[in-house]
């Protein structure tokens, strides 16, 4: 039974993230929320792989808006599940910026985040649920007709304890996304 819960909250959280961001957005300057699912391998574990996937929601507020770049604050919330070497769920929220670079048909982005997660991954690398999670990405965004984009990524990302306990390895994954965005 405390394995589904674990399954179960995650969704529900994201699912409340994710219908509540475009009204509450629209206070707080947010022009764009959207939905992306991610799957992702493990790169630096010895006794195996670590497979994930999951979705994550944002919404976004741009910084800098002009001909030759937007700068876009984001806030993403995310769920996934592992499994392989290890199984569990994953929730974070992750603070991050993205840069797009021109206005055309297809507009190529560099983005980059860090911010707390939790894991329910029993794993040598990584010793307390608690962790911080970080990106570092790249991706192509298709905008549409009505203000909605289709987006295509790659993230190298992250995830250890920052030192909070003696099992800090942490776990480097390369991420593969595919999402769409809605702007108002």
């Amino acid at each position: 039974m405390a394995k589904r819960i674990y399954l179960i909250l995650p969704l529900i959280a994201l699912l409340i993230f994710a219908v509540a961001a475009p009204a509450a957005a629209e206070d707080l300057r947010f022009k764009e929320w959207g939905i992306t699912a991610f799957g992702n391998m493990s790169m630096d574990i010895d006794d195996g792989d670590l497979y994930e996937g999951g979705v994550f929601a944002h919404v976004a507020m741009p910084l800098i808006d002009n001909e030759s770049a937007r700068l876009d604050f984001r806030l993403e919330g995310l769920v996934g599940g592992f499994w392989d070497y290890g199984s569990g769920v994953e929730v974070a929220i992750i603070p991050a910026l993205r840069l797009y670079l021109g206005k055309a048909a297809v507009i190529p982005y560099i983005e980059g985040g860090i911010g707390p997660s939790y894991n329910s991954l029993d794993i040598e690398e990584l010793g307390i649920g608690f962790n911080f999670l970080s990106y570092g990405g790249v991706g192509l965004r298709f905008p549409l007709e009505n203000n909605v984009s289709i987006e295509v990524g790659y993230r190298l990302r992250h995830i250890s304890n920052a030192g909070l306990d003696d099992r800090n390895h942490g776990v480097t994954s390369n991420q593969a996304q595919i999402g769409i965005a809605w702007a108002f």
